[in-house]
């Protein structure tokens, strides 16, 4: 039997209840259901009663967790021994969209590992639907995705399907991204008319599989234009919002440092719509030391980009 299931099994009982474990554990309510319940099923008798007060143990549940608290010792025991032993070797993957706050914590984080001792950081820069298979299938530890808000219900269906746990990390406007010669980087406020006769540049990787391109002006919750410049690169982004004073970008918030290297405004635009950036791993993962530092800075540059001066 998969001894995680022992920790999703003790938190349960510890909590009482599916939803607060399951945010505990950083992995969403449906994914802890399931995996209480193949447990369960494997063991061949129910752990838990569900009842109004919550999840209560079984007779049986109570003799089954009291073993499973005693393997989940050992086995912790086990991991802070084995990570004792690899203390000299630093190993951090991670598969993340191309979102200028992310690269800079990423850049400003792996700048801070000990040169002096081994290491490898595998960083890989793709689109949501290409990273979700990419940690389900254990090439990366830590993702992160990005969708916009009302394709929601399509990515977390994808993420339980896939058995990845999930929290969000930010949700905000988009924002509209364009040189500081651009014709509309004088307005503060923009409407959607104001795009109509300028050229949006976009990924050309970031469709979502179940919308076709006609219903996505709809859908995709970002306005669309028929005049469009699909790049595949961060880099290529800013030459081409750089050097075509009438294209623009619809952007999360970016750090002022970027926009200034690139000679880029950012203005806001309510007819935009929302995204959301999530932080993925699979089911169970529990945070190393490294993955936690990350995070840390992650959140320190989200906030600076969200709400520094």
């Amino acid at each position: 039997m998969n001894t995680q299931y022992f920790v999703y099994a003790i938190e349960v009982e510890k909590t009482g209840s599916i939803t607060q474990a399951a945010n505990n554990l950083f992995m969403s309510q449906p994914t802890l259901s399931k995996a209480i319940k193949d447990m369960e099923e494997s063991i061949g008798f129910s752990v838990f009663k569900r009842s109004a007060k919550g999840m209560v143990p079984t007779q049986r549940g109570l003799e089954f967790l009291d073993h499973a608290k005693k393997i989940a010792a050992q086995v912790h025991k086990m991991e802070q021994a084995l990570q004792a032993h690899d203390a000299a070797h630093q190993l951090f993957s991670l598969a993340v969209p191309r979102v200028s706050y992310i690269a800079k914590a990423v850049s400003e984080y792996i700048c801070n590992f000990d040169g002096h001792v081994d290491m490898e950081i595998d960083i890989l820069e793709d689109s949501s639907i290409r990273i979700m298979d990419q940690v389900a299938d254990g090439h990366y530890v830590l993702g992160v995705i990005r969708y916009h808000a009302e394709d929601e219900d399509y990515f977390i269906k994808s993420l339980n399907e896939k058995e990845l746990q999930y929290e969000i990390i930010w949700q905000s406007d988009y924002a509209a991204l364009m040189s500081d010669s651009h014709p509309l980087a004088q307005k503060e406020i923009l409407s959607e008319s104001d795009f109509l006769k300028h050229i949006e540049v976009a990924f050309g990787d970031d469709e979502v599989p179940y919308i076709r391109y006609s219903e996505s002006n709809v859908a995709s919750g970002k306005m669309r234009n028929n005049k469009r410049i699909l790049v595949n690169s961060r880099a290529m982004q800013f030459d081409v919002l750089r050097k075509n004073p009438r294209s623009y970008m619809w952007v999360s918030p970016l750090p002022k440092e970027v926009l200034e290297a690139n000679g880029l405004v950012q203005r806001s635009c309510k007819a935009a719509g929302q995204f959301k950036d999530i932080l993925i791993s699979r089911a169970g993962y529990r945070f190393s030391k490294l993955d936690r530092a990350f995070l840390d800075k992650l959140f320190f540059v989200r906030n600076d980009v969200a709400y520094g001066e």
